[in-house]
């Protein structure tokens, strides 16, 4: 009865995604919590920080042969209790990030953390109910708390943003262990109550969350198993937003691509219409070490393959869509380097600035897996290592804020190189091109806006780019010139851009 009634629930919340807020308010340059909901961001995991993974940190693992958190805790609890097993787990908290970390990760124009975390840690373990860390709650009593103050708090104080990444799901997004718990095989899609109980734990750290201006996203769920039709995933991912909204409006909601970017690109398409904004954001992940296709190219293939397999064959060009990449790293299987002829040290650094050039044209940021290792480093896996070698760099940033005469000489010759094609196009056609001029304008307004603070650029693309169209019809109304306003807006950021880059 309680499956059934859970179902129920979860059906009648998932039918329709809510509106969002816009990304933008209308008439008003970006706020600072806009800016960090939809800059450009360069960013990094905090891999193993509350959800452990043996191989990052071991330390936690010393009484069990397992390698998930619920290994780990289940057998500090049985061996030392609850308490000491608390103190164990809040010195790691405590002691993941320091004060030199912050300083170091703000030395190089890091951006933005995706913090992988646990439905165990939110709230004082208050929504482990009826799940398999029920018993273990009295261990992350702190962990919420702790949280807010060593990790966002000191974040925003160093003005970088944080996603919140809901990592560890009651049975697992997949079937591997880094959702957290011992024989996890993805069941958390087959678990109406689960899902139910999520989805308001959703809202609960929406709204607890929403004093601060530094929160980019939360993420509902991590590497969602592959599915075709992915019903259960968009009925979940639907009520979850419905919880979200009642409490926060315009906090980017971010979900995984389940291996199948187009799929959400669809489905988020759908869902908004011509005419709509539900400020979802899909999460790719990209690696090249784990699948046989992968194994059996050189490092310089997988190099040169990069630009057709990231992020291409999308509906209508991703259309109202944005992107992260939350995880990729510089890592390639031993098989491929057997294939590979050159230095290994070159083609890691190509490999990886190759990436992430491609990351910053076709997303809206990317997060490296991952930050620290316990001891030593973890080589291509590692942030520190891998910028150390030159294999990762910032974006640049604008230089120079352009000034009124640069945007009128610029917004001219756009203007009139748009309408001479036009005329060259069909010499009889009714066109509006003072859309593509109010589309220029304000895109370069919103660039130069996100550029003041501390040279950040816009990431989020479709994100203001719709929120601004849908300001501009309500102010002129419907026309079927739009279009004309939307490539004005694409040529006013890629202006802005080649002025001040």
């Amino acid at each position: 009865m309680q499956q059934a009634f859970s179902k129920l629930k979860l059906k009648s919340k998932g039918n329709d995604v809510p509106q969002a807020d816009p990304a933008v308010t209308a008439g008003q340059p970006p706020s600072t919590k806009q800016i960090y909901q939809s800059r450009l961001n360069y960013g990094v995991n905090f891999g193993s920080s509350f959800v452990l993974e043996k191989w990052i940190f071991s330390d936690l693992f010393s009484e069990t042969k397992g390698d998930t958190e619920l290994d780990a805790v289940s057998s500090l609890v049985d061996k030392n209790g609850i308490n000491d097993t608390k103190s164990k787990f809040e010195n790691h908290w405590n002691n993941y990030i320091t004060d030199d970390d912050w300083k170091w990760l703000v030395d190089h124009q890091v951006t933005s953390i995706r913090l992988p975390i646990g439905y165990w840690d939110v709230d004082g373990g208050n929504f482990t109910s009826g799940f398999k860390f029920e018993k273990y709650k009295g261990v992350y009593v702190n962990a919420w708390s702790i949280i807010k103050k060593k990790y966002i708090e000191p974040a925003l104080k160093n003005q970088i943003s944080i996603i919140i990444d809901i990592h560890g799901l009651p049975g697992g997004a997949n079937n591997s262990g880094h959702s957290g718990e011992s024989g996890s095989k993805g069941d958390f899609w087959s678990d109406n109550k689960a899902q139910v109980a999520m989805a308001k734990m959703s809202a609960w750290i929406a709204n607890d969350l929403k004093g601060y201006e530094n929160i980019a996203g939360i993420q509902l769920d991590n590497e969602a198993e592959f599915a075709d039709p992915a019903k259960k995933q968009s009925t979940y991912y639907a009520a979850a937003a419905t919880e979200i909204r009642k409490n926060d409006k315009s906090i980017p909601i971010v979900i995984s691509d389940g291996w199948w970017p187009d799929q959400w690109v669809k489905w988020i398409q759908g869902e908004q219409g011509d005419d709509g904004y539900i400020g979802f954001v899909v999460d790719d992940h990209v690696y090249r070490c784990f699948s046989d296709s992968d194994k059996n190219k050189s490092a310089d293939q997988i190099i040169n393959d990069l630009n057709g397999d990231v992020l291409t064959n999308l509906t209508d060009n991703g259309k109202g869509v944005d992107f992260i990449i939350g995880e990729w790293s510089c890592v390639l299987d031993q098989q491929t380097w057997d294939k590979t002829k050159g230095n290994r040290d070159e083609l890691v650094v190509k490999y990886g600035q190759t990436e992430l050039d491609i990351f910053d044209k076709r997303s809206s940021g990317s997060y490296f897996w991952t930050y620290k290792f316990q001891s030593g480093n973890g080589d291509e896996w590692d942030f520190k290592t891998m910028t150390d070698k030159g294999a990762l760099k910032p974006p640049q940033k604008p230089q120079n804020q352009p000034s009124d005469d640069q945007l009128k000489q610029s917004l001219d010759n756009a203007y009139n190189n748009h309408v001479n094609y036009w005329n060259k196009q069909d010499p009889n056609g009714k066109y509006q091109p003072e859309l593509f001029k109010d589309g220029f304008d304000i895109a370069w307004k919103d660039a130069d806006s996100f550029a003041k603070f501390n040279g950040s650029r816009i990431g989020r693309k479709e994100a203001l780019k719709r929120s601004r169209l849908l300001e501009t019809i309500k102010s002129k109304g419907a026309s079927n010139y739009l279009w004309e306003w939307e490539q004005g807006y694409d040529e006013g950021l890629k202006e802005f851009y080649n002025t001040t880059l």
